[in-house]
C-alpha cells in the first residue's frame, strides 16, 4: 500500500493538530493548577497576617484593660479614704479608661462576635472597678483570654 502526497500531508496535518491541542490542554491545566495554589497561598497568608494582628490585638487590649482596672481600684481607694492624690489618679484612670476604648475599638475590627461581646462587658466592669470587684474582673480576664487563645488556635 502506497500512500500519496496529499494522504501523507493529511495525516502529518492531523498529527500536529493531536499535539496542538493536547499541548494546549496540558498547558491550560497546568495554568489552572498555578492559580488555586496562588489563591490557597494568597489565603494562606492573609490567614496568617489576621491572626498576627489579632494576636498584636488582643495582648494590648488585655493589658490597657488590666491598666483600667488597676486604676480604676486605686482611685475607689483614694476617694473612700479622702486621700489627697486622687486628682493624680483621676487623670491617670481617664488615661487608662482612653487607651482601653481605643483597645476596644481595635478588637472590635478583628474579634469575632463572642469576644467583642465579653471584651465590652469586662471593659464596663473594668470602668466601675473597685477593690471588692478584683475576683470578678480578674475571672472575666482569664475568661476572656482563654477566648482570645481558642480564637487563634488553628481548625
Amino acid at each position: 500500500m502506497q500512500l500519496t502526497v496529499n494522504e501523507l500531508t493529511l495525516v502529518s496535518s492531523a498529527v500536529a493538530v493531536v499535539a496542538i491541542v493536547g499541548g494546549y490542554l496540558g498547558v491550560r491545566s497546568a495554568n489552572n493548577t498555578a492559580v488555586a495554589i496562588a489563591r490557597d497561598e494568597r489565603a494562606a497568608r492573609r490567614r496568617s497576617e489576621l491572626d498576627s494582628q489579632k494576636r498584636v490585638t488582643y495582648s494590648s487590649f488585655l493589658a490597657a484593660l488590666s491598666e483600667l482596672a488597676d486604676d480604676q481600684i486605686q482611685l475607689d481607694i483614694a476617694t473612700r479614704q479622702r486621700q489627697t492624690k486622687k486628682d493624680e489618679l483621676w487623670l491617670r484612670a481617664a488615661n487608662s479608661a482612653r487607651i482601653a476604648n481605643d483597645g476596644l475599638a481595635n478588637l472590635c475590627l478583628v474579634a469575632p462576635e463572642s469576644i467583642r461581646a465579653l471584651a465590652n462587658t469586662a471593659f464596663s466592669h473594668a470602668l466601675k472597678a473597685s477593690d471588692s470587684d478584683i475576683t470578678t474582673l480578674a475571672e472575666e480576664g482569664e475568661e476572656l483570654a482563654d477566648m482570645m487563645r481558642n480564637d487563634l488556635e488553628p481548625e
